[in-house]
């Protein structure tokens, strides 16, 4: 089976404020439907493990496509830790996926490993193993009878009105196309949203995003000997004042590791750059390992603990708080947050801070939520407004700038990638379109599950 893809482009770039240069290309050619399915997950990570695990446990053909040569996402590529809290009464409000995802990471775990990081299912895991983490994931994954792709790079879609009919891919066999009923963007950044034409906003009122970060780890460090955290904050301000150090954030973010004598840092900051914009987003690569190579040369002079301090791993992708926001069926803000605000169709459960990492470059905001509240993420935000069979299963919901700071994390997004693949289920079991799937069959039968809702 093959498809007529259309590739015509006419476009002035504008990079910067600079007119780039310009070519003109069109090419019309038929390309293999590689697969025809009811559910197509595009993106490997938390957001895609929930959506495909979901959608194929549900009983519909399920495919997921990953760009990279493993699934993970920002837990493994990004080399974010540990999972931030979302929790109540010492409960993860994320579940099933997120703790199912849990409870098969520690399953890897050395008697070691698993006496530092013990599991209790009513809390889930905090610290993590990025490779086990991976390989948990696609431990699921296949368990799900989700059929799997690796190194399939979404490259466009092929619309019909407002109707997505095939997702297009990019591969080392040339392009190649999937069918399927309903599609589950969860890519993070909304790439298959973007291409389908869905409208969107883009970072704060100035239009600037949370800045990036690129992780990295450092063994062995004499945990014995470092010094507490307003100690190490001095120092790292001396060696700005030095001159030594040119990172934008107001002080070292660090954590503890699942490895011993090993720290984990997400600590670099990489302000006033797009992780939509190509060239930026390169750029934002080269700054972030920039700033680490400062980091280590940092620590090894001027922190005790730290002098025989080597560098344990480096993220393989700069990790990204923010980019595209795919406007929805629903539009939540703020308010919901002060609120603590309820809904009938509330699909997901979050207490996660107003966490914003300044955009401009040094401070926070940080606004935690009541204890024992929490507000819940309604389905419609899921909904892409203009596209009748596309689900956001990822962090590029239809909410404010703020708000998106509270519900980015891993746990929330195991959460929301599960709501749009039980969303993508009733739609293909009841032959509906995904705006005319209730959000509140979605959530009962989230609950019926396991779900806290």
């Amino acid at each position: 089976m093959y498809c007529i893809f259309k590739q015509k482009y006419n476009r002035l770039y504008f990079i910067k404020g600079v007119i780039m240069k310009e070519i003109l290309y069109g090419k019309e050619r038929a390309i293999p439907v590689v697969d025809s399915v009811d559910v197509l997950v595009v993106g490997g990570g938390p957001g895609g493990l929930g959506a495909s695990v979901m959608a194929a446990q549900n009983g519909c053909k399920t495919l997921l496509t990953e760009r990279f040569g493993s699934l993970g996402g920002m837990a493994f590529h990004g080399e974010v830790n540990p999972f931030m809290f979302n929790h109540l009464d010492h409960k993860s409000l994320d579940r099933p996926v997120f703790i199912s995802w849990c409870e098969k990471m520690q399953q890897y775990y050395s008697p070691a490993e698993s006496e530092r990081v013990p599991f209790d299912d009513t809390y889930g895991c905090t610290l993590l193993s990025k490779d086990f983490a991976m390989l948990a994931m696609e431990d699921l994954v296949l368990e799900s009878n989700c059929k799997l792709l690796f190194h399939h790079v979404l490259a466009d879609v092929i619309k019909e009105g407002d109707t997505i009919r095939y997702a297009i891919f990019q591969t080392k066999s040339g392009l190649c196309a999937v069918e399927s009923k309903i599609f589950i963007d969860s890519t993070g950044d909304g790439d298959l949203a973007y291409l389908a034409g869905c409208k969107y906003e883009i970072g704060n009122h100035e239009g600037n995003c949370q800045p990036m970060s690129s992780c990295f780890k450092l063994s062995h460090v004499d945990m014995t000997r470092i010094p507490d955290k307003k100690t190490l904050n001095e120092l790292y301000k001396k060696a700005k004042a030095a001159d030594e150090i040119h990172c934008p954030r107001e002080n070292v973010l660090y954590f503890t590791s699942i490895n011993e004598n090993t720290l984990h840092f997400n600590t670099t900051r990489i302000v006033k750059k797009s992780a939509v914009n190509a060239l930026e987003l390169s750029e934002a690569e080269i700054e972030g390992r920039r700033q680490i190579r400062e980091f280590i040369r940092f620590f090894r002079k001027w922190v005790p603990g730290f002098e025989n301090a080597s560098l344990h791993s480096i993220a393989s992708t700069v990790g990204v708080r923010e980019s595209r926001r795919i406007l929805g069926k629903v539009y939540q803000t703020e308010e919901d947050f002060h609120n603590c605000a309820k809904y009938p169709d509330g699909i997901a459960r979050c207490n996660y801070t107003i966490d914003i990492h300044n955009p401009n470059g040094t401070g926070d905001v940080c606004v935690r939520m009541p204890k024992d509240e929490y507000y819940e993420i309604r389905y419609g935000t899921l909904v892409a407004e203009n596209c009748t069979n596309l689900l956001m299963g990822c962090r590029a919901i239809s909410v404010d700038h703020v708000l998106h700071s509270s519900i980015r994390i891993m746990p929330v997004m195991c959460s929301i990638g599960q709501a749009a693949g039980m969303a993508a289920s009733i739609a293909v079991k009841k032959n509906i379109s995904a705006d005319q799937v209730s959000g509140e069959e979605v959530r009962s039968n989230l609950k019926t599950l396991g779900a806290f809702l």
